[in-house]
């Protein structure tokens, strides 16, 4: 039963969404999931609280392995984001979409109700593009030529 006992750490009362320094919930405020060069990630506020000056450098050391992170230079905020704890907190906020929404009419014209009757307009003359050779005995060169008119590859 040790390993058991072992693999619960620190963070064995907290949730997924929780930092395991203030057990508070991940929000999309002040408490955004903020992830160290270690790997590890704790909220905002707290990682504010952990930035401290050290040889004339801003470090942050992490809680759980002590690996210290370099301030960037527009401080915590910074901070790479958790990516996967960020858009979790997300979708529990946002209420779920109901599917795709119809376009909306174009401003000062009629609305759209029917299919056209006509898909597309009868275009005109069409440009011609180069078409392999079929036997490369016009200029023997075995690559992309242009074909004469009227012959079966226009």
């Amino acid at each position: 039963m040790q390993g058991a006992a072992s693999e619960e750490g620190p963070a064995a009362g907290a949730r997924r969404g929780d930092c395991i320094v203030c057990y508070s919930a991940y929000d999309l405020a002040g408490r955004l999931p903020r992830r160290l060069y270690c790997g590890h990630t704790f909220c905002q506020a707290c990682v504010r609280r952990l930035d401290a000056p050290a040889h004339e450098q801003r470090w942050i050391p992490c809680p759980q392995c002590r690996q210290s992170t370099p301030t960037p230079r527009g401080g915590v905020a910074m901070l790479d984001l958790d990516l996967a704890a960020f858009l979790a907190i997300r979708a529990e906020r946002e209420p779920p979409r109901a599917g795709p929404r119809p376009p909306a009419p174009l401003k000062g014209g009629p609305a759209v109700t029917q299919q056209p009757a006509v898909l597309c307009p009868a275009l005109g003359p069409q440009p011609r593009f180069p078409q392999p050779c079929c036997c490369c005995c016009c200029c023997g060169c075995g690559q992309l030529c242009w074909a004469p008119p009227g012959s079966p590859g226009v």
